[in-house]
C-alpha cells in the first residue's frame, strides 16, 4: 500500500478542517486505517469510504478525520495490511 495525508483545504489554525488519509495500491481489499492525535487514537469524527476497486486487482480507500488544528498537534494516519511486515504511519 501507498499512504498519503493531506488537508482537504488549507485553513488557519483553530478552524474546523478535514484531514484525508488516502491509501492506494493494496490487495487484498481488507485494510485497517486509524487516526491518531498526539499518540492517542481518534474515533470521533472519522469518516471512511468502502474500499474502492481500481479494476486492476488493487484497491484504494479514503479515511477522513474532522478536526480543529492547534499549534503543536501531530496527526498520524496508521495503516495495517496483510502485505505489510509492519504498519505504515504518516504524519
Amino acid at each position: 500500500p501507498r499512504v498519503s495525508v493531506s488537508p482537504s483545504k488549507k485553513g488557519p489554525l483553530q478552524h474546523h478542517s478535514l484531514l484525508v488519509c488516502h491509501v492506494t495500491d493494496f490487495y487484498p481489499g481488507h485494510v485497517q486505517v486509524r487516526w491518531f492525535l498526539n499518540g492517542r487514537e481518534e474515533t470521533a469524527g472519522v469518516v471512511s469510504t468502502h474500499p474502492i476497486h481500481n479494476g486492476d486487482w488493487t484497491f484504494q480507500i479514503l479515511v477522513m478525520l474532522e478536526m480543529t488544528p492547534h499549534q503543536g498537534d501531530v496527526y498520524t494516519c496508521h495503516v495495517e495490511h496483510p502485505s505489510l511486515d509492519s504498519p505504515i504511519t504518516v504524519e
